[in-house]
């Protein structure tokens, strides 16, 4: 027997049953089988992107040449629609017709019609997995092969044929403003298509956002602010291009483009996105003031000074440097980074500001003593030149001269008409009296000054040396001789400005004004009701100094004891440690007369935690100690008090 030549038949012809002579037996009938392999194969689209404007495309695929159909078995094509595949037609040949955009596929189904019933489909529902599922490869009993992966179509809408075009702009630069106002014009290159219908707009935006800030019919528009920015055309149908909806300050030229069929929307129309751009920069050099008009040679050398009043403007990318000039002609002898410069000789100076661009002016043009400031200016856009910078021509002008420096000019001495001076019905009124031995040199004025503490704060002045005051405390009044056209005394600002200040303006304070202040002046110490019994006829004026007032009985008021006079008690807390304190507060107080005192403790609520201490003590330094161990940890106040009066000084308890 030769396997796959041999047939039943032959073997069965020799067989006593077959009419042989063989005895044997051979089941001829048998049990038979019938194997069928099914195979859709595969598809390829046709195109795997299809578009429409409407009504319908055809879709299509062409099958790969390995799909396998046994005998009995019959082959379809299905479309099923989306991710799920949900069936949507069926057909003969692997092209269909669809009226929507999506996501397709085209599938092969080979089956047999006998086992397979393809009106079990219910096109929109069934889905091409509830098929598989059916089938042996999905799981199922059914021999039957369906290509699941097919052949996926997107169809999607076809793009506008949109023929509006903006063209280009020519006209882009760096725009020198003045204070920021500058006027933009661009030039169309008339490569711009305008449809029948169409209009077309200039679009002004401002920063690298392009927010829209104007729009007109011509390509130039007026701005007041420096920055970047850029001259757009937009060609458009007003029937599809809605400009209300552009919003000045907010909407952007990316906005508008995204509407557009070139920027993805579906409208129409064109924008020119690059357009023409500006760098817009306003240098201001600003003003400045100087400190003073006339100064004069001190040992050879005047310092020269101004002050910026800051109405500068330095644009990104610029630097500022100020300029010395001399004379008329604004010859330039030196320049720096400060507004602030020595001299050697006398005449006039001018200090200038200049606001300029590193990479458009090159200030190594300037040859001192020969290039004048009127030569930088001719090259700035100000002074008719093409260099965007600003220089502040005026500037700020000085005028040196030697000075005279025999100063004859001299305040001589003041006397208090009372030392102590106690106030009554909220007033005190001081008086001093002059020693009769000023020195006012012609065209000098004489003005009476009122300090106030060891600080010299300027509270009053006047043409008398009399003055009413309302705070207790130290007071003194000054004699001041002054030139009013050397010296402005507007500079004075009460409550602030001290005696120290307009003092060191002067030759004597080492300044350059010839001017004399009796610096150390006539002391008043203003006394409450509560001192001024205690006080009063007791103590006088002994050595004193504009900084410190020793009495006649050799006592130092000093700032503590100032302190107590000024809220009218008789003792003061000069010193209070350790502070944090843990166990023991030992405590120091001046007292000015002795006196009964008190000490307690209160928390932050002012109720007494301590027991009171009361103390006797007597003029001069006093020292105690408050156990306050037992005090929870927290901000406490020592509180000292003698009669009405009471005074109070922070300490914090620590574990």
């Amino acid at each position: 027997m030769e396997l796959g030549v041999t047939t039943g038949f032959d073997v069965n012809g020799l067989l006593v049953q077959g009419g042989g002579a063989i005895c044997a037996s051979l089941d001829v009938a048998g049990a038979q089988y019938n194997v069928s392999s099914p195979s859709a194969g595969t598809l390829s689209a046709d195109d795997d992107e299809v578009c429409f404007e409407e009504g319908t495309v055809t879709i299509s695929a062409t099958p790969n040449g390995d799909a396998v159909v046994p005998a009995g078995y019959s082959t379809v094509y299905v479309l099923t629609q989306g991710a799920g595949l949900t069936i949507v037609n069926a057909g003969a040949t692997p092209s269909f017709e669809i009226s929507a955009i999506g996501d397709y596929t085209i599938h092969t189904l080979v089956y047999d019609p006998n086992t397979l019933d393809l009106s079990i489909v219910e096109l929109g529902v069934t889905t091409g997995f509830d098929v598989n599922g059916l089938l042996v490869q999905g799981g199922g009993a059914i021999c039957a092969s369906l290509d699941v992966a097919g052949a996926p179509v997107t169809a999607v809408e076809c793009p506008l044929n949109c023929d509006a075009l903006a063209g280009t702009l020519s006209g882009g630069a760096d725009v020198c403003g003045t204070n920021g106002a500058a006027t933009l014009t661009a030039t169309a290159n008339g490569d711009a298509n305008v449809p029948a219908g169409y209009s077309t707009v200039y679009v002004l935006t401002q920063g690298a956002g392009l927010t829209i800030v104007n729009a007109g019919a011509a390509p130039s528009f007026d701005v007041t602010e420096d920055g970047l920015y850029t001259i757009h055309t937009l060609v458009y149908d007003a029937n599809t291009l809605d400009l209300s909806i552009v919003e000045l300050g907010v909407t952007t030229g990316f906005d508008v483009n995204g509407l557009l069929v070139q920027g993805g929307g579906a409208i129409c129309a064109s924008l020119d996105v690059a357009g023409a751009q500006y760098n817009v920069s306003s240098p201001g050099a600003g003003t400045l003031s100087a400190e003073a008009s006339e100064v004069c040679l001190i040992d050879g050398v005047a310092t020269l000074t101004a002050a910026a009043n800051g109405d500068a403007n330095v644009p990104a990318g610029y630097s500022t440097v100020y300029v010395l000039t001399q004379g008329a002609g604004l010859t330039i002898v030196n320049a720096g980074a400060a507004p602030s410069f020595d001299v050697t000789e006398d005449g006039l100076y001018t200090i200038h500001t200049l606001v300029y661009d590193a990479n458009t002016l090159d200030l190594s043009i300037v040859e001192l003593g020969v290039t004048t400031g009127f030569d930088v200016h001719g090259l700035l856009v100000q002074g008719g030149g093409a260099i965007c910078a600003s220089l502040d021509v005026a500037g700020a002008p000085i005028n040196v001269i030697e000075c005279n420096t025999d100063c004859i000019a001299d305040a001589g001495t003041i006397a208090a008409e009372d030392f102590i001076v106690c106030r009554s019905g909220g007033n005190a009124t001081l008086t001093g009296i002059p020693g009769g031995n000023a020195v006012v040199p012609a065209g000098y004025q004489t003005v009476y000054v009122l300090t106030r503490g060891f600080g010299l704060t300027i509270v009053q002045a006047g043409a008398t040396p009399v003055f009413t005051v309302q705070q207790l405390g130290l007071y003194r009044i000054h004699t001041l001789i002054y030139d009013p056209a050397t010296l402005d005394l507007s500079i004075v600002q009460f409550g602030t400005t001290t005696g120290f200040d307009v003092n060191a303006l002067l030759i004597q304070g080492g300044g350059t004004i010839c001017a004399s202040l009796d610096v150390t002046g006539a002391p008043h110490l203003v006394v409450g009701p509560f001192l001024c019994s205690i006080l009063n006829g007791i103590f006088g004026a002994g050595q004193q100094s504009p900084d410190a007032l020793v009495l006649q009985d050799g006592t130092e008021i000093d700032a503590e004891m100032l302190k107590a006079i000024e809220m009218d008690m008789p003792a003061s807390v000069t010193a209070v440690w350790p502070n944090p304190v843990r166990d023991v507060l030992n405590v120091e107080l001046t007292v000015l007369s002795e006196t009964q005192l008190g000490l307690s403790v209160t928390n932050s609520l002012g109720q007494e935690v301590a027991p009171r201490i009361g103390i006797n003590a007597g003029v001069g330094v006093s020292r105690t100690t408050i156990d306050v161990a037992a005090l929870p940890v927290g901000t406490y106040f020592l509180r000292l008090s003698a009669g009405d009066g009471v005074t109070t000084e922070r300490f914090v308890k620590v574990d």
